[in-house]
């Protein structure tokens, strides 16, 4: 980060920025994955990490999923064959890249042992218990960290971005606290999803290139073309921030009266990335069996079984209440402010951040599972909030009446509040249940009057009513059966996790205050 901030005063706000929200995120932290996902992606981190194919692994006869051979039967999985034992995987090979240090850093150092730490004094389902305790050490290392470190940078750069607006230090801080805890970047700081890492890579090259817009430099051209193509190898789907990005890019260079030739040091990283991406493939199944091994925009996504009508499901994905984004961020409503604010000084950056957003939304509503359950709200929209909520720096500076302060400060506590529930408990295993279960859970829901089942485990109500919706259930849960699900609560206890917490938040904050003061002083 410090070389690409030269003044020392502003190298230490952003470190403080980045200190605070780490700690936060660290101090939330559950330690554990939740997602198929992302045992996908460990595993072939792990691999990476030891050299050593998975046990199970046979050169020649092994398909892709051929460590889950209960979801993946044999006899049924069609994939292709394996030439490579390492990297027989689903997952993106940056996304575990992005894991592997962490993953080393346990595995050679044993900082995590497999001890049985978690009782039934700590939740109240056995099989849970033994599921915490039976978990991968380096795993858990990995997902103590990984997501708090990788969401702690994109916090950082986005501060970055939103100072490079010209918005105050104090407005772009305001900005970043919003970004950071009221929306959900927090909850997804558990995770160690590929959109964690994607969306660091994205606001970084998206930095850059406002760095290329003040200095006209090549270089900064040249490394926004490399994280791109980095965000292109670790999810597939960045492809929808290209396109647009691209042609306002090639709009900006021939109003700028720059050579067309300077968009190749654009143009060069990207193709090259996607070079990687194919060399991968056949690294993995060979020539002759060639497929993506990560889902990819015009691939079959779109025609998935959908009953509902096409704009029900993109109405869904930002406002439903059980998956909507201004549900789970409400900060996000004030974009219908901020949009109009930032347009008067930024017009062509407002319809950049317009199509970023509308293009996800578009796209990701077209298929079955567009909601991403169960996540915590529209997870595919991770990568498109910085964009939506960077805007309203516009309105903080322009609108100081007391109602418009009331309404950001309301709606901020309210996004953080929801976090809050998210980061507090398991809502994957408790509050969601298993599916083909009829005992407990909001999976439970999923079965017809007839015996028939709803798709994906999926009771419409679930997503269309705030009663069934996952932020109600997990509001009562937490509150009727409160089963804390923080790791370094479990391993510190509870006074010297509050009393470490405490101290280093009043610390970090007095120093973000005073940072603020002083580069406002210097202006």
């Amino acid at each position: 980060m410090s070389l690409i901030i030269k003044n020392s005063t502003n190298r230490n706000h952003v470190l403080i920025i980045f200190t605070l929200f780490f700690i936060i995120f660290l101090f939330t932290s559950d330690g554990h994955r939740y997602t198929f996902d992302e045992d996908v992606a460990a595993q072939q981190s792990k691999r990476m990490v030891t050299l050593s194919p998975d046990p199970s692994y046979i050169q020649d006869e092994s398909r892709m999923f051929f460590e889950y051979p209960w979801l993946f039967p044999p006899e049924q999985n069609n994939r292709p064959i394996c030439q490579n034992a390492i990297l027989c995987s689903h997952g993106t090979i940056v996304h575990s890249l992005t894991q592997v240090p962490f993953i080393f850093v346990n595995h050679h150092f044993d900082i995590i042992t497999g001890e049985e730490i978690w009782t039934l004094d700590d939740f109240d389902d056995f099989h849970y218990v033994s599921w915490r305790n039976s978990a991968e050490p380096d795993f858990t290392f990995m997902e103590i960290f990984y997501g708090p470190f990788f969401s702690s940078l994109t916090v950082s750069v986005f501060f970055l971005i939103a100072k490079s607006y010209k918005f105050s230090i104090r407005t772009s801080s305001i900005l970043t606290v919003l970004f950071a805890l009221s929306t959900i970047v927090w909850a997804y700081s558990q995770t160690s999803l590929s959109s964690v890492p994607v969306t660091f890579f994205i606001l970084s090259g998206f930095f850059y290139y406002r760095k290329f817009l003040q200095s006209n430099s090549n270089v900064h051209l040249f490394l926004t073309g490399v994280l791109f193509g980095i965000s292109f190898l670790t999810r597939n789907d960045m492809i929808l921030i290209f396109i647009p990005f691209f042609i306002f890019l090639l709009i900006k260079t021939l109003k700028r009266n720059l050579r067309i030739k300077t968009l190749f040091g654009f143009i060069i990283p990207l193709s090259i990335s996607y070079l990687i991406h194919k060399l991968i493939d056949i690294i993995r199944v060979g020539t002759e069996n060639t497929t993506p091994t990560v889902a990819t925009v015009g691939s079959d996504w779109a025609s998935a079984a959908n009953s509902n009508p096409y704009f029900l499901n993109l109405f869904g994905i930002l406002f439903s209440p059980g998956a909507g984004l201004f549900i789970y961020a409400p900060i996000l409503f004030t974009a219908f402010v901020g949009f109009f604010d930032f347009y008067k000084k930024n017009k062509s950056d407002c319809i950049l951040f317009f199509t970023f957003v509308s293009i996800f939304a578009l796209f990701y509503s077209a298929g079955s599972y567009w909601h991403g359950f169960n996540g915590w709200g529209p997870r595919y929209l991770l990568p498109i909030v910085a964009f939506v909520i960077l805007p309203l720096g516009a309105s903080i500076e322009k609108r100081t009446n007391f109602f418009f302060k009331l309404s950001v400060v309301l709606l901020g506590i309210g996004g953080a509040i929801i976090n809050l529930i998210y980061v507090l408990q398991d809502v994957s295993w408790f509050v969601w249940g298993f599916f083909g279960s009829d005992e407990r859970g909001l999976y439970s829901l999923a079965r017809k009057p007839d015996g028939n089942v709803f798709d994906l485990w999926i009771n419409p109500i679930i997503i269309w009513t705030f009663e069934f919706s996952q932020i109600i259930q997990s509001s009562l849960y937490l509150f009727s059966k409160p089963q804390l699900d923080i790791f370094l609560l479990k391993i510190l206890g509870v006074e010297l996790f509050l009393s470490i917490f405490i101290i280093s938040m009043v610390i970090l904050s007095f120093l973000l205050v005073k940072s603020t003061k002083i580069l406002e002083s210097k202006k």
